[in-house]
């Protein structure tokens, strides 16, 4: 590298002679060759361990990567070996499930019978749980009704005073005593 006096003492020179004008562009220009040249001096150390780190960790995902996609392979050949058995079993399989499947087809009416009575029990014992609910609903909707309609009656004949309440609440307390 060079001496750093000898550069200055040319630069003086240079500068001197006019040869090298001193203005915003130049200086700016020498301030960023010093910069780059002590950035360089200074942190080449701490960048070559920096790259030196990560090409370790790189080299090392490969490798493992590597690895992993030759017991992959192996695995594979292993499936491709164990293929011919499988296929094998698969056909005994197959004649299985045929067997299961015919012996099923004969007893699918019985189950498919004892299927539709019981829905159609639990739809009869809803039906009538409905029934039931909805008589005792209607039941209890009318007496509201009626409540109402008799206190109505009882304050349109005595706290209003209309006279057609009055004539219907004189002949019902008529008709009650001739009961009595």
């Amino acid at each position: 590298m060079l001496n750093f006096s000898v550069v200055i003492i040319l630069s003086l020179i240079l500068i001197s002679k006019n040869l090298i004008l001193l203005n915003e562009e130049t200086l700016i220009l020498l301030c960023f060759v010093t910069f780059c040249w002590l950035g360089f001096t200074k942190l080449k150390d701490s960048f070559h361990a920096d790259f030196e780190t990560q090409r370790k960790e790189i080299e090392i995902k490969f490798s493992e990567s590597f690895e992993a996609i030759v017991n992959s392979l192996l695995a594979n050949l292993k499936w491709q070996k164990l293929f011919p058995i499988l296929i094998t079993n698969f056909s005994i399989l197959e004649k299985q499930f045929a067997n299961l499947g015919s012996k099923m087809i004969t007893q699918v009416p019985a189950i498919q019978n004892q299927e539709f009575q019981k829905t159609y029990l639990r739809k009869l014992s809803f039906a009538k749980r409905l029934e039931e609910q909805t008589s005792k609903v209607i039941s209890l909707v009318l007496a509201k009704k009626i409540e109402k309609i008799t206190f109505l009656k009882y304050f349109y004949s005595t706290k209003i005073r209309i006279t057609a309440f009055q004539c219907n609440y004189k002949i019902a307390l008529r008709e009650y005593i001739e009961t009595i």
